[in-house]
């Protein structure tokens, strides 16, 4: 049976009138192109001729489901790693499901069932992401995520560069009960917004992740020596509609680890062009970018121990050696005075040149057995030699030992694809810095977390009940998809997180009617398990969890506090890139949470300034 979801929940009522005549318009487009079709196919014609069919015009998260046969040989590995990893992979066997949602027992009547309904979904080409479905041989019409119409005055400017990916739609946990991303520990998003607001002006829709603003703030979760935690909590949300849960998991990493890697030596990358030149902050915050990036990597040589070895490129039109690597311990002020005198901004943007330039500088010291982290401070804004994402990472190529994490600096000019995108893809993080207190905050102190890696390709699979969980929706983490069958595969690119550090994920659920479920499998909602691999090891790990329905809160206000908070964080970015999940009675709502939560983290200046900055977003909408 095909089944097509619309949007859970409704869109804000900004625009309705000319979007209703829109979809009229299309509604007698469609009937036009019904006409000139054969009738009772359930097919119509695009004016190209391209067929689409009721399956295409769904909107759908762009992950392919396997097809049968590749599913029997998910399920002979399962069964064969079974005793090895104790926990699920990608494929949807009816014994890994059953394994997932109700341990002992089962919530599926006959195990055929799920077995004929894998060969009806890869008869027809069910589509995992979105849960209908789609011939391998026609490409969807529909966007992967639910679309919204951005407003001219938040646009963003054209010296900025942002990638909107779109808004994760609700899927049928009847059609795909699995949920697959990786970790991201990132912040940039954040801060970027933050400098938007605090100069009154709203953030363009572009430049809004919601995993960045709930990650921006630590999840408060249970930290044990050496090993992974994950919590799970579920309570109902002042953001949803009556009936739906809030799903929070949580992963926390260790902060004494024998299996971490901290870099022996780190490489700064840092941009001298003539926009490092320009002034970066909000009022009397104000300072030359690259004044920004001489008072952060102070604060980063003064963390770091004693042997670290510190090597330095600067680049505008070309790159060049601004010191040789070095320990850190006798040199501290000599090589903070070098890059004083040395790195000063003018001519164009090279970032490529200064990437392989400090890469080479990084292998050298790799060869030597050590463990290296590039890290680069600039506003992104490549303008000579390979300015894209991919030609800079293939001149770059591929090390296990060299980590690359970046750091943003200034607006207008900024290029926030370029900088997300290197760190997403070469093993690093993303942050932004604003001004000397985010610097401060990112870099000052036990910098453990920032430079160290307890865990690589760290992937998150979640499979839900569909007894009890009708339908669910990823809030954020767009592009940190993974495809289901891929959550085993090690050869995939995930996320890395560092010593200390917590990142969390919200789901919103939409639950079956207690009086429908079947006795039998109505006692879980969903399991969570963790998969990454150990740095120093390099051994693949596992870790699950599992949260029933009798688990979850009965309200928002029994919430645990760190809860509330990543529900606030994550409503706020909802309304700021205007998702359809969002209500026009929401700003109200969430303002009022907003400083509830703050009551509750009293003393916290980061948790005060999240309810001032939506007391800021309240007053431009």
């Amino acid at each position: 049976m095909l089944h097509i979801r619309t949007p859970h929940r409704t869109r804000r009522n900004r625009g309705f009138a000319w979007r209703t005549a829109l979809a009229l318009l299309a509604l007698c487009f469609v009937a036009a192109a019904c006409t000139s079709t054969d009738a009772g196919d359930g097919s119509a014609a695009t004016p190209d001729g391209e067929e689409i069919t009721p399956a295409t015009a769904a909107s759908s998260s762009g992950r392919e489901r396997p097809a049968t046969d590749e599913y029997s040989d998910d399920m002979a590995d399962d069964e064969a790693d079974e005793g090895a990893t104790g926990a699920l992979g990608g494929g949807a066997a009816a014994e890994d499901i059953e394994a997932a949602v109700s341990g002992e027992s089962d919530y599926m009547d006959e195990e055929e069932t799920v077995e004929e309904e894998m060969s009806d979904d890869s008869a027809s080409g069910l589509s995992s992401g979105g849960g209908v479905a789609q011939s391998e041989s026609v490409q969807s019409a529909a966007p992967e995520h639910e679309p919204y119409e951005p407003s001219e005055r938040r646009r963003p400017t054209e010296s900025d560069n942002f990638v909107d990916y779109g808004v994760n739609p609700f899927v049928d946990t009847a059609d795909d009960p699995f949920s697959t991303f990786a970790l991201d520990v990132d912040t940039a998003s954040y801060t970027v917004a933050r400098n938007f607001l605090d100069g009154g002006q709203l953030p363009p829709f572009e430049a809004v992740r919601v995993e960045e603003f709930v990650n921006y703030f630590d999840g408060g979760y249970p930290d044990e020596i050496d090993e992974f935690t994950i919590s799970v909590d579920a309570a109902p949300s002042p953001f949803a509609d009556d009936g739906d849960l809030l799903l929070r998991v949580g992963v926390q990493a260790p902060h004494l680890v024998s299996d971490a890697v901290q870099p022996d030596s780190i490489i700064l990358v840092l941009d001298s062009s003539g926009s490092m030149n320009q002034e970066t902050g909000t009022g009397n915050d104000r300072t030359r970018r690259i004044e920004l990036v001489y008072d952060a990597v102070e604060l980063l040589l003064e963390g770091l121990e004693p042997e670290t070895r510190v090597g330095v490129v600067a680049y505008e039109d070309h790159a060049r050696t601004v010191a040789r690597p070095a320990a850190i311990g006798r040199n501290h002020d000599d090589l903070i005075r070098r890059i004083q005198r040395d790195v000063r901004p003018g001519g164009s943007t090279n970032v490529a040149d200064g990437l392989v330039t400090g890469f080479r500088m990084a292998e050298s010291e790799a060869g030597r057995g050590r463990h290296v982290l590039v890290l680069l401070f600039s506003d992104g804004v490549a303008n000579v030699g390979a300015t894209e994402t991919d030609r800079i990472l293939r001149q770059l190529g591929e090390r296990s030992d060299i980590g690359l994490s970046t750091i943003g600096v200034g607006l207008g000019p900024f290029n926030d694809e370029l900088m997300e995108q290197l760190a997403n893809r070469a093993d690093g993080s993303y942050h932004y810095i604003d001004d000397h207190d985010e610097a401060w905050r990112l870099l000052g102190g036990d910098i453990t977390s920032f430079v160290s890696v307890a865990a690589r390709d760290a992937k998150v699979q979640v499979i839900f009940n569909p007894d009890t969980v009708a339908a669910y929706r990823l809030i954020g983490f767009e592009n940190r998809d993974v495809a289901d069958r891929d959550f085993r595969n090690d050869a995939v690119d995930a996320g890395e997180v560092a010593i200390g550090q917590s990142a969390t994920a919200l789901y919103e659920l939409a639950l079956v009617d207690p009086g429908s479920r079947s006795r039998r499998s109505s006692e879980t909602l969903a399991k969570v398990t963790l998969r990454y691999q150990r740095p120093a090891s390099e051994r693949i790990t596992e870790t699950s969890a599992t949260i029933r329905p009798r688990d979850a809160r009965r309200s928002f206000g029994d919430a645990d506090r760190h809860f509330r908070l990543a529900a606030v964080a994550a409503e706020f970015a909802e309304v700021l890139r205007d998702s359809w999940f969002v209500d026009d009675w929401s700003m109200g709502t969430l303002s009022r949470e907003a400083d509830a939560v703050a009551r509750q983290f009293r003393g916290d200046d980061d948790v005060a300034e999240l309810a001032r900055l939506i007391d800021i977003a309240r007053r431009l909408q």
